[in-house]
């Protein structure tokens, strides 16, 4: 997969980790008790997903066949920090 271009500002560059969309959901879920975050949609064939977890997140795109991609991922998520 080439450049993808969003919004016109945030460039995601290939290739990703890429599975379908059950599996990546089951071990985010699962291995890094990472829960879904409310979907933005770019357009009408890609939506950005964002997981968060006790101490990791998870960003994944989804394409219109279900096919998931891994763009980014890290640690330590604090809430409580300004």
């Amino acid at each position: 997969m080439g450049p993808i271009i969003l919004a016109g500002s945030l460039v995601i560059l290939g290739p990703h980790f890429c599975l379908d969309r059950a599996l990546i959901d089951n071990s985010l879920r699962t291995e890094y008790k990472e829960e879904p975050q409310e979907p933005i949609r770019i357009d009408d064939k890609l939506v950005l997903q964002f997981y968060r977890g006790p101490k990791s997140w998870t960003l994944v795109f989804i394409e219109p066949d279900g096919t998931t991609c891994i763009v980014n991922a890290g640690q330590g998520w604090d809430l409580n920090k300004s």
